[in-house]
């Protein structure tokens, strides 16, 4: 899907639908840099402007990737470099994040919808009842077992299928289970998010599920919302 005049929504205005993209991208990049959950304004806004579900999922990703390059880049500038933790978690969350876009891909929109729809309502309960859940780890990290594998699976799994909300059940992980300080968790997220994004986004490519200029739009705005984050 390359032509955004083919998707204008309730908007009518396809210009207008790109500049609410940017500055949504924007205060996602922010949101998501800090702790996560960014996708909850991109992905509806997207489909509130006439994006199909799967194509307003798919298009995400290439935001995504160029986001989280930003965002690892600012924190290894300033000194948080927990690079070797990510790899120790990557080869699980990638083959998950294979699976994950392989099923969204191949389910229909009308079913995808209440799928999205129901994911966002339960997540905004879940922040709603508990919403410092990852301010306080262990006082000592905890070692990598077979669990934190299975969880980081898991957990590719959720976000190769769906982007939205992906960086709460990961901070919970990293923060939670592992006992990593925030800051030092979120930058392991950003770039593991980053990186089964990466894996994510040929499937979504391949069953012409991007619309490359929304997605693009959205890059611009998520890449200066992560810079400020």
């Amino acid at each position: 899907v390359d032509d955004p005049r083919q998707e204008t929504g309730p908007l009518g205005s396809p210009v207008l639908g790109l500049v609410l993209l940017a500055l949504a991208g924007l205060l996602a990049g922010i949101v998501n840099a800090i702790a996560g959950g960014g996708s909850f304004l991109t992905l509806p806004l997207a489909m509130a402007l006439g994006l199909p579900p799967g194509v307003a999922n798919g298009s995400l990703r290439i935001a995504v990737v160029a986001q989280n390059a930003v965002g690892v880049l600012a924190f290894h500038r300033r000194g948080v470099r927990e690079y070797g933790l990510a790899f120790k978690l990557l080869l699980p969350m990638a083959v998950g994040s294979a699976g994950g876009a392989w099923l969204a891909t191949h389910l229909d929109d009308g079913l995808l919808r209440p799928i999205f729809g129901g994911v966002l309502v339960v997540w905004a309960v879940i922040l709603l009842i508990k919403p410092g859940n990852f301010e306080d780890p262990p006082e000592e990290p905890n070692p990598i077992t077979a669990m934190t594998h299975v969880w980081a699976f898991l957990i590719g799994i959720y976000g190769g299928f769906i982007q939205a909300g992906v960086g709460f059940p990961l901070l919970a992980l990293l923060v939670m289970h592992l006992g990593y300080d925030p800051v030092k968790a979120n930058m392991v997220k950003v770039l593991l998010v980053g990186c089964y994004t990466i894996v994510a986004l040929p499937f979504f490519i391949a069953a012409g599920q991007v619309a490359w200029i929304h997605g693009g739009v959205l890059a611009v705005g998520m890449m200066g919302g992560a810079a400020l984050g």
